[in-house]
């Protein structure tokens, strides 16, 4: 049977809670995000991580093949399924309070689900995947891989991965935007052909040796979670299309820009 999408990523999903006084739950996680962004973005993409076996596990496998990604890899195991506590500020920003991992640390990858996942152009994972012991065999498929170090990646972690990276996303505060240059040159200078940064309102840019500049698109910003999975998932489609990198850092803004207008990674 021929492979029906060209894209995947592997690695973490949740229900995202809303504490009082939204009182809200959505699906989401990093990596789960990242798939049903890039599928959005018109790039046939799967997802590939665990669940539990309870009824929010369900509603995950339900939500993201009500968006057309592939779930047909996907793990259920015994156990409650993966849920983070989001409190939010006035102006809209997210705050982790609390994360119960569950099944999504359990996640071990038979001989079948890596030869699926290797038949793919594009593999995406993220810091909180629990799937980069597997890098270096996503690597024999051939295809490009992507990884997202978010904001909390540390020293050690980086230097195990980053030599297995092609696609590599961080993210900065905006007030430590100015050092977003300087960082992607010296990750880039480790192995990565592209590193990507994201600013918040300090905008982005992305690195090949040369760097390209995007500012932050001004809305009126409801809720920031999941803006940063929206922003790779529509540049990796970008990219994978061929786009510029100037016009990938473009529609990545203004995707992100949107995620920040409701509730919840994605609807």
């Amino acid at each position: 049977m021929a492979l029906k999408t060209l894209a995947i990523s592997v690695g973490d999903n949740c229900i995202d809670r809303y504490l009082p006084p939204i009182e809200l739950d959505c699906v989401g996680g990093n990596a789960l995000n990242v798939a049903v962004s890039m599928q959005k973005a018109g790039l046939p993409s799967a997802y590939v991580g665990a669940v539990g076996n309870d009824e929010q596990g369900m509603r995950i496998l339900g939500s993201a093949a009500g968006q057309g990604v592939d779930i047909s890899h996907v793990q259920v195991l015994p156990g409650q399924t993966s849920q983070t506590d989001i409190q939010l500020t006035p102006a809209g920003d997210r705050i982790f309070v609390h994360e119960t991992f569950g099944p999504v640390k359990q996640l071990s990858l038979d001989d079948a689900s890596l030869r699926f996942i290797k038949k793919h152009r594009l593999v995406h994972s993220t810091f909180l995947g629990a799937a980069e012991e597997y890098l270096p065999e996503f690597r024999k498929g051939g295809g490009l891989l992507a990884f997202d170090y978010s904001e909390r990646f540390n020293a050690d972690f980086l230097e195990q991965t980053v030599a297995h990276v092609d696609l590599a996303f961080f993210s900065l505060p905006e007030d430590r935007a100015a050092l977003a240059a300087d960082m992607a040159a010296e990750i880039y200078g480790r192995g990565p052909r592209l590193v990507v940064f994201t600013m918040g309102l300090g905008g982005s840019l992305a690195f090949d040796g040369r760097i390209y500049r995007q500012p932050a698109i001004k809305v009126e910003v409801v809720d920031t979670l999941g803006a940063g999975d929206s922003f790779i998932g529509v540049f990796l489609a970008s990219y994978m299309k061929k786009r510029t990198l100037e016009t990938c850092l473009q529609e990545a803004a203004l995707s992100a820009a949107q995620t920040c207008t409701h509730y919840g990674a994605w609807r």
